[in-house]
């Protein structure tokens, strides 16, 4: 009869103890955030990737009552951001803006040595925004249609220069997709980051860039860049009268681009879940979408498995292109 009252009495306790454990745990993961958030961007300020990672700061402050606080960290296409944020805690507390060459190109591009496993070392969280791609130009070239840019590369191979936010960058891919198809020779010229690259193409010492609307759609409407033709359809209304690619000669081309949300792998999923509430609610507002419209991106949002869906099409995608092309990071 002891033996029997004994044992009750330990299975109590141990019923109470995985009780109180659940419970702590649950609690945990209800009060999160308790402290400021870090946003990493692995792009310089002012580029679109800046842009949108502010802009998203700025609200999911607001819905977590806790600061989310923007930290660039810049090089080596991003993938140092990922790097900071794949070895991070997965308390929550560090995040990154995710973005397609990440997730997508990096892992598949000859010459690049990862000291991460995107797959296994970060998690992806949510699709924030479908970004706006923009073939243009140096405005003192004489180009206006994609059809007179071809004519003239194919006259003169390797004559025409075209910048990029760094080797086997989203830029460079685009750019690649297109001298592919049109069957012509252009010299790459990578950056750090776009802005240094749109730099140059005002000063005049690269002649093109295929590059997010987002960070040049100010330099376009002042004049100081031509805007060419979109990379994707439909056609921003930012620009009315620029077409596609597609529309001007390559009925073909397409090269989409997109950021999200990842965060490190361990993260508590109700965290994760959180998150991807929370962000999809603010891309889901019309204040939101307009504001991302009116910078050239378009709102995307979404579950989880949605992300993990398009970081699998995407590299399947560009894997093609970089094999095709030889590309190799250098």
């Amino acid at each position: 009869m002891k033996m029997r009252n004994g044992l009750k009495t330990a299975v109590a306790l141990l019923t109470l103890l995985a009780a109180t454990v659940l419970g702590a745990g649950t609690t945990s993961a209800q009060a999160w955030p308790t402290k400021p958030i870090k946003l990493i961007n692995g792009f310089p300020p002012g580029g679109g990737t800046d842009i949108l990672a502010r802009l998203v700061a700025e609200k999911l402050t607001g819905v977590l009552g806790q600061q989310v606080i923007v930290e660039n960290r810049t090089g080596a296409n991003g993938l140092i951001a990922a790097q900071a944020v794949a070895s991070a805690p997965g308390d929550g507390y560090t995040i990154l803006l995710y973005t397609m060459s990440m997730a997508s190109t990096a892992p598949v591009m000859p010459g690049v040595t990862l000291s991460f496993d995107p797959d296994k070392d970060l998690m992806p969280v949510i699709m924030i925004a479908g970004v706006e791609n923009l073939l243009y130009v140096n405005p003192k070239l004489p180009f206006k249609t994609v059809k007179e840019i071809i004519d003239y590369a194919k006259a003169n191979p390797d004559k025409l220069t075209y910048g990029s936010s760094g080797v086997g960058s989203s830029y460079q891919l685009w750019a690649a997709l297109f001298t592919s198809m049109a069957d012509i020779k252009m010299l790459h010229v990578p950056f750090r980051g776009g802005p240094p690259a749109i730099a140059e193409i005002i000063a005049g010492r690269v002649d093109m860039m295929f590059g997010n609307l987002a960070e040049v759609l100010p330099y376009v409407r002042s004049g100081a860049v031509r805007a060419i033709a979109f990379t994707s359809a439909p056609p921003s209304p930012e620009l009315p009268g620029v077409p596609t690619i597609a529309q001007s000669g390559l009925p073909d081309y397409r090269a989409d681009n997109w950021f999200g949300i990842g965060a490190p792998a361990g993260t508590p999923k109700e965290v994760i879940d959180r998150l991807n509430t929370e962000i999809g609610k603010i891309v889901a507002t019309k204040e939101f979408g307009a504001r991302l419209q009116s910078l050239g991106f378009q709102p995307l949002g979404g579950s989880v498995a949605d992300m993990k869906q398009a970081i699998v099409r995407d590299r399947a995608k560009w894997k093609a292109v970089i094999d095709a092309q030889g590309i190799r990071a250098e």
